[in-house]
């Protein structure tokens, strides 16, 4: 991809660390633009810039960026720019919008008309991961676009279970595409790809995944959702950021109860609190938000109406789940029937599927 000595200028000023940006955005105001930075690039600007950036930039500067735009075009990576018309118009409207977004895929704008940042915890709970997909996978059906950070736990759950609901979801990453982290992600990143999403950047390629560079990323994920969804994190997750992030920008802020006594539960029950609004199911944010809802599909598979059957396995589950096993003895229904059932009442969206053999009501 060909980019003008404009753009080349802007990718050049995010290639110096992240803790160098400020004094270029500062030396880029004094001089009007980064094309004007570039131009005058000399060593009076050496104090202004730091020793040690103004020798990495020099050095792009002095060739022409080609080991970034190698490394990009090595990726699949382009890059969109703050003001262009492929740039997210949401993530526009924030305080500090990146100016140049690393790309791989193509942003699907059209699809950003309805958009809803789903975050939580690394280290999450069955329950946890079975809601984020759950919920994706509803808003997903209501052509809702899921954002998240491709980590490990609730942003993993989420992505699949969009994908799963044949969905767009957008994951960023808090370091550049050619070091990718997650490692364990890169598969489920190219099969959203693949699906029409995107995954972006605000750093170049080959910018290694640094601890305080993912707080900064976390803007962008509220910055281009319409509305934010904590699923589960301790009260003193990193996830924190992306809350005030979304706060900040006058985003909608949801949560989803959990246990009073797990840990993952702290973080969203301070926050229902302190007024965000309560989220179990897809639906919720879809009737917060204004957005068209609609019904569900109604799937009868046997003659007759099984309602007695039906009953039962529902009282049964109305605590908490219960393995096929379990429900065998309460139900006292055979193997077969219970089986038949089960998969009307999950057709029907009644019931769902979890990991051991265990099922659980939709709430």
């Amino acid at each position: 991809m060909q980019y003008t000595k404009a753009q080349l200028a802007r990718i050049w000023l995010r290639c110096a660390p992240l803790n160098a940006w400020r004094r270029l955005d500062k030396l880029k105001e004094k001089l009007g633009t980064a094309e004007n930075v570039w131009d005058a690039f000399t060593p009076v600007y050496y104090h202004e810039v730091g020793p040690e950036y103004f020798a990495l930039l020099a050095d792009l500067r002095a060739n022409r960026l080609a080991p970034v735009l190698s490394a990009m075009e090595a990726f699949q990576v382009h890059a969109v720019f703050l003001g262009d018309e492929d740039y997210p118009p949401l993530l526009a409207q924030i305080p500090d919008p990146p100016d140049v977004l690393f790309v791989q895929g193509r942003l699907p704008l059209h699809k950003l008309h309805k958009a809803v940042g789903i975050v939580g915890s690394r280290r999450t709970s069955r329950y946890g991961s079975s809601q984020a997909r759950k919920i994706a996978g509803e808003l997903a059906g209501h052509d809702v676009c899921i954002i998240s950070g491709l980590a490990l736990g609730i942003d993993t759950a989420a992505h699949e279970g969009t994908l799963k609901a044949g969905g767009c979801t957008i994951g960023v990453l808090g370091c550049g595409h050619g070091h990718f982290y997650p490692a364990e992600n890169r598969e489920l990143a190219k099969q959203m790809i693949q699906s029409g999403g995107a995954v972006i950047s605000e750093f170049p390629p080959d910018t290694p995944g640094l601890p305080f560079q993912f707080p900064v990323r976390n803007r962008i994920i509220s910055g281009l959702s319409h509305a934010l969804l904590l699923i589960e994190a301790a009260e003193k997750s990193g996830t924190h950021s992306t809350v005030n992030h979304a706060l900040s920008q006058g985003r909608e802020v949801f949560a989803l109860p959990g246990n009073v006594d797990s840990p993952g539960s702290a973080l969203p029950l301070k926050l229902l609190k302190e007024g965000a609004s309560i989220c179990t199911c897809g639906e919720d944010i879809i009737a917060a938000m204004g957005w068209e809802s609609r019904p569900p599909l109604q799937v009868s598979l046997l003659e007759g109406d099984p309602d007695a059957e039906n009953d039962v396995i529902l009282s049964a589950l109305q605590v908490e789940e219960k393995s096929l096993e379990e429900l065998i003895d309460i139900t006292g229904l055979s193997a077969q029937e219970l089986s038949m059932q089960l998969t009307l009442l999950e057709l029907n969206g009644r019931v769902e599927r979890r990991a051991g053999r265990a099922y659980a009501l939709v709430r």
